[in-house]
């Protein structure tokens, strides 16, 4: 992230609502973005074991039915992975980070990750051998990144497992590190990332002039916060710094906050036929 916008502390979404709310009632349309895990999922002890909230699940179709909302699902998961489990037509998924991006209409690859597979697949298997004696680790191969689990390692190994990974992907050069909660994100060392992806979108896919609202719950959210300074940007959880706009404590929240999307878009939809 480059430029002078600094991190701040967001404020909560429910103190002065009507200072987001305002502004998705006079939205021509909406480019609405969510991270998966953390923000429509609950943190699973492991990734296996993530699985979309129903009640979300059923708020996003309604909303990825409407012709003035675009919902995109960005995730860390490989492509196949977050579309399984979210499961949810119509939407533009967006995997490995914004690597890779489908939907109905459009196919997108990053053009040098997909040049790194094969170099990929070697560091995976230099990785598997320096954890090979480690309990608790997980490697998740995703095709054109991967990710170094370890919340199931005992407490005092943890940090040695951060370094051991960081150490056997710096010699790899092609490759760059980036923590998140319990895992170590291993990807191509590529100028693009979910902030890019998002603006791809936007750029692409979306019509002109759709407020863009991303929601997200980890680090690496934190560049599509930083590239959307103009839309809605609300990090879950605790987060002592952002650069997101607004905050929501938990799942829950999130939840809320998309049902209150549907139902204001759904009064500014009447409103608009009313006033014809």
């Amino acid at each position: 992230m480059t430029g002078t916008k600094r991190a701040r502390h967001p404020q909560p979404l429910d103190v002065k609502p009507e200072s987001w709310q305002q502004r998705v009632r006079s939205a021509s349309s909406i480019g609405l973005f969510l991270d998966f895990d953390g923000t429509v999922s609950p943190i699973a002890e492991t990734p296996l074991l993530a699985e979309i909230d129903p009640e979300i699940r059923e708020i996003i179709g309604h909303m990825a039915a409407r012709e003035d909302v675009h919902v995109s699902i960005v995730s860390g998961r490989s492509i196949d992975d977050v579309r399984t489990r979210a499961g949810v037509a119509g939407v533009i998924y967006a995997g490995n980070h914004g690597l890779e991006i489908e939907s109905d209409t459009v196919c997108f690859r990053e053009p040098q990750a997909e040049s790194l597979r094969l170099e990929l697949r070697a560091l995976i298997l230099q990785l598997e051998l320096a954890l090979s004696g480690t309990d608790g680790t997980l490697i998740e191969q995703k095709g054109l990144s991967a990710s170094v689990h370890y919340r199931q390692v005992n407490e005092a190994l943890r940090e040695w497992v951060r370094h051991t990974v960081q150490q056997t992907v710096e010699r790899s050069r092609s490759f760059s590190c980036r923590d998140g909660k319990m895992v170590v994100e291993v990807r191509p060392a590529i100028d693009w990332h979910k902030g890019h992806a998002v603006q791809w979108i936007l750029d692409r896919v979306l019509p002109p002039g759709a407020l863009p609202i991303y929601i997200g719950d980890d680090a690496t959210d934190e560049d599509a916060f930083f590239l959307l300074a103009d839309g809605i940007t609300i990090r879950v959880g605790e987060a002592a710094e952002s650069y997101a706009a607004y905050s929501a404590p938990d799942l829950d929240a999130v939840r809320n906050f998309l049902s209150k999307l549907g139902e204001l878009r759904s009064n500014a939809e009447k409103g608009a036929q009313e006033r014809t």
